[in-house]
């Protein structure tokens, strides 16, 4: 049952609060020794720096303050119980699908019962399935636990709402990562998002046409991504992090987007003052108090791209990786975001 799920503590920290945020002076960075990015869904990164950069991130593990560690604790032990899966769905996804890929923070099935019990705590009035199935249908390194014959079956086992969340999931998810989509987003004024009627794009695994076509349906998915996006944050420094870390960036561009457009329906707290520390203000904080926020990491070229290479290359990095997985299956970036007016068509497809 999926209220008993061993999540991590960030996780819970997370499904407890219904807080976005950094958890400096609480928890210290240590680099585990046997991390290997091979076993994740990242080993298809080709980019040698974008695999440096994601290696240097993924292998530190959170060590948490006893104190914190029990207040996280008693937070989670607060929630209801969670439901049931559906057997037939779980079976689906056990037997005729690949979850095995290791995630960026424990399993893709640690993952996915995240996003959904937290869709189901604190989205209520929308289906959590979708957040369990997010990624079915491909993720952002062309990793696709289903395959296209078997989408019938998958189709037979959702809802006709459902299913049409599932199969944009990636989709959107690639839009929002290359930039374009939130940035045509969050240049629009309150009336031009109010205008906005759905959206038209192609499907990840077939390049299929495919749409969200009513204003309820794209601002609930936008919240999906919101959430998702949630389980990608840093633990630390999100000063620094916001201008180069590219799911922190996207994540503080969509909460402001939803909210602007009073679509904000998923309860997520999140402030901008949580970007008040930088990593050179944490180091010295944590030296000042028993190291209890130190990071903790030798000298690689993952970490010297951290620290050294300008914030827009390293951002750069990231969303030239999204363009070139989607160029490599022959998935078109291309979208029109259908408004009371008019169409408006723009393309987030690789230009460098």
């Amino acid at each position: 049952e999926s209220r008993y799920y061993h999540h991590n503590l960030v996780r819970k920290a997370r499904l407890g609060s219904g807080k976005a945020q950094e958890y400096s002076g609480e928890v210290a960075l240590v680099e585990n020794p046997c991390f290997d990015l091979q076993a994740t869904i990242f080993r298809t990164l080709e980019s040698p720096l974008a695999r440096a950069s994601i290696h240097a991130r993924l292998k530190m593990e959170p060590y948490w303050k006893e104190s914190i560690i029990a207040a996280i604790e008693e937070s989670y032990k607060k929630i209801p119980r969670g439901p049931r899966h559906d057997a037939a769905l779980i079976k689906f996804m056990h037997e005729e699908c690949n979850f095995a890929m290791e995630h960026a923070d424990g399993s893709f099935m640690d993952h996915l019962e995240f996003c959904f019990e937290y869709s189901k705590i604190h989205f209520a009035k929308e289906s959590p399935r979708v957040l369990l199935l997010h990624s079915i249908l491909g993720v952002g390194t062309n990793y696709f636990p289903c395959t296209v014959d078997k989408i019938p079956i998958l189709q037979n086992l959702l809802t006709p709402l459902e299913m049409r969340h599932v199969e944009a999931f990636p989709s959107i998810l690639r839009l929002i990562l290359r930039g374009d989509f939130l940035n045509k987003l969050n240049a629009a004024t309150f009336d031009e998002l109010s205008a906005i009627q759905g959206i038209d794009f192609f499907r990840v695994i077939d390049n299929k046409p495919i749409s969200l076509d009513s204003a309820h349906d794209f601002w609930v998915h936008l919240n999906y991504q919101l959430i998702h996006l949630l389980d990608f944050l840093p633990l630390l420094d999100w000063k620094t992090a916001a201008a180069k870390d590219i799911f922190l960036a996207c994540f503080i561009a969509l909460y402001n987007i939803l909210h602007k457009a009073k679509q904000l329906q998923v309860h997520l707290e999140f402030h901008l003052n949580e970007l008040g520390s930088s990593s050179s203000d944490a180091n010295a904080n944590a030296n000042a108090n028993n190291n209890t926020n130190a990071i903790s990491y030798s000298l690689s070229l993952g970490s010297l791209i951290a620290n050294y290479v300008p914030a827009p290359i390293q951002m750069g990095i990231g969303r030239r990786q999204v363009a070139k997985f989607s160029k490599q299956i022959g998935h078109s970036l291309e979208f029109t975001l259908r408004t009371t007016t008019t169409c408006t068509t723009s393309s987030s497809n690789i230009q460098d």
